[in-house]
């Protein structure tokens, strides 16, 4: 494979010198370009080169990602001579815009994850959604958690807003977990090419949702997940008809005013308990909801509020958010894994 980029190297350095009129400039990037092969490509020599040649790695890139010309390598060699530059040890980050991607990377590229790592979504992301250059869309069951999502993304996940859009399908609609389950079954009527994941809640009536959706013939670039599970909701206070209890809300009550923070659902040191209201005879589990979810989603907002003005403030929780945006981009991935298998 070194060999190969080397081939490349070399092939770019004739095409540079083919004209034989090369101003000083030139002339030395010629020069460095030279130096670069000398290198053979061995980390630490690279290191020191990269020092002195950080213009040549700019347009080794600019060749890679612009260029389509059969003199250059079209596997991934500015970005290998780049990245070698860094100690192994140092996290190197670069955003890419979601359109710029799709349309330069080319087919062959290897990202190497054991030198290299990224998120493991988004280069799950990168080998099995770039054949496809659409935006992948997430539905979730109402307007709240359409914000909450857009928010996460914007304030958490900033880089990815560009990747994805998360729709609400509710405006003049049924919303709840059935109104997602038909507007699923609509989009997948209208076979438009997006990867799409419906998001319910993780309650009674997302699982149902959940076990109807599995016997239906979805096409493989629709998929559908509840909100994940929470530690802290396996023993979670409750109040029913029998008087207060602790009790597991996964599966049963977990909407997303559970997701928003502790700062957001405690009151003092107590979390504010699910109230129990009926049973789904289907699942044969008890329903519920957090009270004062007015409270809950006013709190949030403040929350926001702050972030976007940049005011840190201790007590502000984001882990069970942060949990909630990771995993929304790996299921967008593994949907977007099986779309290569089908």
């Amino acid at each position: 494979m070194r060999e190969s980029w080397l081939t490349g190297l070399r092939s770019l350095c004739r095409r540079w010198t083919s004209d034989g009129s090369l101003s000083e400039e030139d002339k030395d990037d010629v020069e460095g370009l030279q130096d670069l092969i000398a290198t053979n490509l061995e980390v630490d020599k690279l290191r020191q080169w990269s020092t002195k040649n950080a213009r040549i790695l700019k347009i080794l890139l600019y060749y890679w990602a612009e260029i389509e010309d059969e003199n250059y390598p079209s596997d991934s060699t500015g970005i290998r001579v780049a990245l070698q530059s860094f100690p192994p040890e140092e996290l190197v980050y670069a955003t890419i815009s979601q359109d710029y991607l799709l349309a330069t990377i080319p087919k062959d590229v290897e990202w190497h994850e054991d030198k290299f790592p990224l998120p493991s979504s988004l280069s799950l992301m990168f080998r099995n959604l770039a054949w496809k250059n659409t935006k992948p869309i997430v539905l979730v069951e109402g307007t709240f958690d359409s914000k909450v999502l857009n928010t996460v993304f914007e304030v958490r996940f900033p880089d990815y807003t560009d990747y994805l859009s998360i729709a609400d399908f509710t405006q003049g609609a049924e919303g709840g977990a059935s109104g997602l389950v038909r507007t699923l079954r609509t989009l997948a009527q209208l076979a438009i090419p997006n990867t799409i994941l419906g998001l319910f809640d993780n309650d009674a009536a997302g699982r149902e949702a959940i076990n109807a959706l599995q016997k239906s013939a979805l096409p493989a670039n629709i998929g559908f997940e509840t909100y994940p599970d929470l530690q802290f909701a396996k023993a979670y206070p409750t109040i029913g008809p029998t008087g207060p209890a602790n009790a597991d809300i996964n599966g049963k009550a977990l909407s997303i005013e559970l997701f928003l923070g502790m700062d957001c659902i405690k009151e003092g040191t107590d979390m504010l308990p699910i109230e129990w209201t009926g049973l789904n005879h289907r699942m044969q589990v008890y329903q519920g909801s957090i009270i004062n979810k007015k409270l809950v989603q006013k709190r949030f907002e403040e929350k926001i509020a702050r972030a976007r003005n940049g005011v840190v403030n201790s007590i502000d929780d984001w882990s069970s958010l942060d949990l909630l945006g990771n995993f929304a981009m790996h299921a967008i991935a593994q949907i977007s894994a099986l779309r290569g298998t089908r």
